[in-house]
């Protein structure tokens, strides 16, 4: 397809129809297309890789399974030849031993076998317990580790919460900023502005967190965020 747009420029000239804006119009759509094509291969090398790694993984936890299961075959055959052996405490301490490694080692494959959890929920739950730069890391290595296009905008407030919570303010307020300019419709908007414009009183620039409020209340009056702003700004709790 990249070639049939040039052959219509030529053509343009040659037939002497073509205006400066028609030529322009062409170059502009030659242009978007290869953005696409580039954007398509990227995504694609990205989905390469990332198929790749998954597959690394699932390699790497079969052979770490069947490494286990050859250890419980080992146990369990020592098991058999001890208990033919002479009868004593020591043999009985050592059956009991044997046998708690292998409920142990079971474990560990019925551990595996569970599916992974979301680092989104990790780092949730790691926020709600107070550990904020743990959370921190589970919440942005979930952004960079091709997440649902659904939860983007519910990650990127959380990593703004979590800022909030470290008392890094300026950062939360560019995590805030970012919801409105990115994700306009997220249900996640009229508290990422209450707290956009909280953060703005946390750094000592009222007016701005003032001017972020009322943008609050004036385009999501209806909202509990918007009346949390409005006795903010009555009340002057924003500084506190």
């Amino acid at each position: 397809m990249s070639r049939i747009f040039p052959a219509l420029i030529v053509l343009f000239f040659l037939a002497g129809c073509a205006s400066q804006q028609d030529l322009n119009a062409v170059k502009w759509e030659v242009d978007a297309l290869k953005t696409r094509v580039t954007k398509a291969e990227d995504k694609l090398k990205e989905k390469d890789r990332l198929t790749e790694q998954g597959l690394g993984q699932q390699a790497e936890l079969l052979a770490r399974n069947t490494e286990i299961q050859e250890q419980i075959a080992l146990l369990q055959g020592s098991i058999e030849e001890l208990k033919m052996s002479t009868k004593g405490a020591v043999k009985e301490e050592r059956l009991g031993a044997m046998e708690k490694e292998i409920m142990s080692l079971k474990a560990l494959i019925d551990a595996q076998k569970q599916p992974p959890r979301s680092l989104i929920d990790t780092g949730l739950e790691k926020y709600r317990a107070g550990r904020f730069a743990e959370a921190l890391s589970d919440l942005k290595a979930y952004l960079g580790s091709n997440p649902d296009p659904a939860l983007v905008d519910d990650t990127q407030f959380w990593i703004g919460e979590t800022y909030y919570s470290l008392g890094k303010y300026e950062d939360a307020i560019l995590q805030y900023d970012m919801i409105e300019k990115k994700f306009s419709g997220s249900d996640k908007l009229p508290e990422a502005l209450l707290k956009e414009g909280m953060a703005f009183y946390k750094t000592g620039d009222d007016e701005t967190g003032n001017l972020i409020l009322q943008r609050l209340i004036q385009g999501h009056p209806s909202t509990e965020a918007a009346n949390k702003a409005k006795r903010i700004m009555k009340e002057g709790l924003g500084k506190g």
